[in-house]
């Protein structure tokens, strides 16, 4: 079903984590504020756990259960390992082509292309054969309590097969939710899937320079009405510091607080992969045993718990204010600052009133490095008929009392955000001081 609120999603690579480890990492999750636990087996094609030292499916169900989490899995129907028992029972499916995510991080997990074999998805026999599959798959997973699940390079199987499937398994468990993983998807891919049905999809804003007008086109061709989830660091390939190049703990920190705010504030949920809220830099989809990764945390620099803490209170207070409003960039790319903004016809108290509509300003420092300084006009005379309410930069839920717009310079730290939640002005306000519409709420 469609996410009713924003989906506050920690990604795990279970390869990391011993069995007698899922106990104190689902509380970690809690604490943390998330609500829903991704477990990302797309990444085990080719590297299948130690059964030994896996926590069973459905004990793992009934620990997220006991927790109030909501356990989703990654699902993958164009390709399957090389040793899959499916190519020995159904021989026909199958052909071997090189994995196009072995050639980009972006379009899931970078598995060899050896390590893979692909099914011949354009065969309506092998169609009908998938279905009948995955219908039992999917069933059997809901009974043990699994909630929904992340369907990989979606735009590699036919969007009749999805709809088909996703039809019939909601059918069984209306509950169920389904999210494509978009990111490195053209727009002609994506267009097909537009209809599809998905509850919410993945953009790439971990990506995103602070410049480009990229971000908001590819948020405009995001699929129909889904859902569109943000997330500060891919778990498929580098981390953010391997793609920023940064090797000292402060610059890494505040790359990681921008991208970790801007996500919140962008997004209408976000996923977070394990190890970001330690700005660990050894990719998420490494091959490591939990000891040697148990041993990574243990020697992590950099602790962004309570930020992460902080970010999932926002989207839960703040944020779900703005579910489903799309986000425009206002300031012109090349001018030190990103200026954008994200507004709602609905009013705090859900009236549909122009005069009650929420907006939210979002304004980056694009640079890692220096200070930006500028008066405050060249903020807000971008923004049309809103007037400051509340600043949000501390991420509280706000303030009893609005209060006055600053006045004269503005100063952002490097790579630092700040938030105004405004409201529109109303068509009768007077106009304050001399002619200037900005009035506090």
């Amino acid at each position: 079903m469609s996410f009713a609120t924003a989906p506050r999603i920690y990604c795990i690579n279970p390869v990391l984590v011993s069995r007698r480890g899922w106990p104190a990492l689902l509380d970690h999750c809690v604490t943390l504020g998330f609500d829903h636990v991704l477990l990302a087996n797309a990444l085990n094609l080719g590297q299948p756990a130690d059964a030994e030292e896996g926590l069973p499916l459905n004990e793992l169900t009934a620990a997220c259960s006991d927790r109030g989490l909501h356990l989703l899995l990654d699902i993958v129907l164009d390709r399957v390992s090389s040793d899959d028992p499916l190519i020995d029972a159904y021989p026909s499916w199958f052909e071997n082509r090189p994995s196009p995510d072995s050639m980009s991080s972006a379009g899931g997990p970078p598995v060899t292309s050896d390590s893979v074999i692909h099914l011949r998805m354009a065969d309506s026999a092998v169609q009908r054969g998938l279905y009948a599959l995955w219908c039992r798959r999917l069933r059997d997973l809901l009974d043990i309590g699994v909630a929904g699940f992340v369907c990989s390079a979606p735009a590699a199987v036919p969007v009749t097969l999805w709809q088909a499937l996703m039809t019939a398994t909601r059918s069984y468990r209306n509950s169920v939710s389904f999210l494509a993983w978009t990111p490195g998807s053209s727009a002609p891919q994506l267009d097909p899937l537009t209809d599809a049905g998905f509850d919410a999809v993945f953009c790439s804003g971990a990506w995103w320079d602070y410049q480009a007008t990229r971000y908001v086109r590819e948020q405009d061709n995001l699929i129909g009405d889904a859902t569109i989830i943000a997330f500060p660091e891919t778990p498929f390939g580098p981390r953010l510091a391997g793609l920023l190049s940064l090797t000292d703990a402060p610059s890494r920190r505040r790359a990681s607080l921008r991208a970790l705010r801007f996500a919140a504030a962008s997004g209408n949920g976000i996923l977070i992969p394990m190890g970001f809220e330690l700005g660990l830099t050894v990719p998420f989809d490494t091959v490591l045993t939990p000891a040697q990764y148990a041993s990574l945390c243990e020697e992590a620099e950099i602790d962004l718990r309570d930020e992460i803490q902080q970010a999932n209170r926002f989207i839960v207070d703040i944020g779900r204010y703005f579910l489903g409003a799309p986000v425009a960039l206002l300031r012109s790319p090349g001018s030190g600052l990103a200026l954008l903004q994200r507004s709602t016809r609905t009013g705090l108290g859900g009236q549909r009133d122009d005069n009650a509509r929420l907006s939210l300003l979002i304004v980056v420092n694009q640079d890692l490095y220096q200070t930006w300084q500028g008066d405050v006009d060249d903020i807000f005379n971008h923004v049309d008929g809103y007037v400051a309410q509340a600043d949000l930069s501390d991420w509280n839920e706000g303030r009893e009392a609005a209060f006055s717009l600053p006045q004269g310079p503005l100063l952002l730290e490097a790579a630092e955000i700040k938030l105004w939640l405004a409201r529109a002005v109303s068509s009768g306000a007077g106009r304050l001081d001399g002619g200037d519409t900005r009035q506090a709420a």
